[in-house]
């Protein structure tokens, strides 16, 4: 690996209640960087964080792991930590030094008591908050109670960026209101396919959209402008809007994503 600068260098830790997957992100992570060939499981107990005996043990982490791997001329180190309660001081450590945190909820779950507690370091230490949404394609998952639940916990300032069209078995379908297109996965994986909206979830994607526009241009001056110039926002300024937000924690996005996360990786 080539050596970086500290502007090169970012730091994101991975969090979230026990069970809601983040290990197993991890290891989608470093599957799609092609630093592993196949991806283990916590169940096989071969993953690359999971690594201690009693991590194996108890099925579950114990201890905050740092793995590592580059994006776009960046090293991305990659923490992942444990979702009980007990190991707390292993989470707050690892928010401390990161960037940004990826909050994980289970879409059958939603918010529970362990987000709530992790969600207060969070707030502690004004960290660039993402939510990730993940099971999507579990049969009791129900996306939007999760985020209905993540609102009435965390305020108005979590904000959808992604959703899922076809939640349950056979999810492989998301609208991205970033970009507003959907994504279509294939079933032997590759990259997405990318199509226009569905005529049905138009009138859902232009209004999260438009939710989204107002919410980054809340953030800048200049961005409030030109909304009120052009009663729209390019997808660039969009994106400085929403990382302008983040920094200020008053943008929480929101994505979607499966637990059988393998269809996205592209060769």
């Amino acid at each position: 690996m080539k050596s970086y600068d500290e502007k090169h260098i970012k730091n994101v830790v991975l969090i979230g209640a026990a069970k809601t997957g983040k290990t197993t992100l991890c290891e989608t992570m470093l599957y799609e960087a092609k630093l592993i060939q196949r991806r283990g499981s916590v169940e096989e107990k071969n993953t690359v964080s999971d690594y201690h005996d009693i991590e194996h043990e108890r099925g579950g982490s114990v201890y905050a792991t740092a793995m590592h791997t580059e994006w776009r001329d960046y090293k991305i180190n990659i923490i992942d930590t444990p979702g009980l309660d007990d190991f707390m001081g292993e989470v707050a450590s690892s928010i401390r030094v990161c960037d940004t945190a990826i909050m994980l909820l289970n879409a059958q779950h939603g918010v529970e008591i362990g987000t709530e507690l992790i969600w207060d370091y969070c707030d502690k230490y004004r960290k660039p908050t993402l939510f990730a949404i993940n099971q999507c394609d579990h049969e009791k998952a129900d996306f939007w109670n999760a985020v209905e639940e993540a609102k009435n916990s965390f305020g108005k300032a979590v904000t959808v960026m992604q959703y899922p069209v076809n939640q349950g078995a056979g999810f492989n379908q998301i609208i991205d209101l970033l970009k507003m297109v959907m994504y279509q996965f294939g079933k032997d994986g590759g990259k997405p396919e990318k199509l226009p909206i569905p005529e049905s979830e138009l009138e859902r994607a232009n209004e999260l959209h438009n939710a989204l526009v107002e919410k980054a241009a809340e953030n800048d001056e200049k961005l409030m402008e030109l909304f009120f110039e052009k009663g729209n926002l390019d997808e660039d300024e969009l994106r400085q809007g929403i990382k302008l937000g983040m920094m200020h924690h008053d943008v929480f996005p929101v994505f979607a994503y499966p637990q059988n996360v393998t269809w996205v990786r592209g060769d």
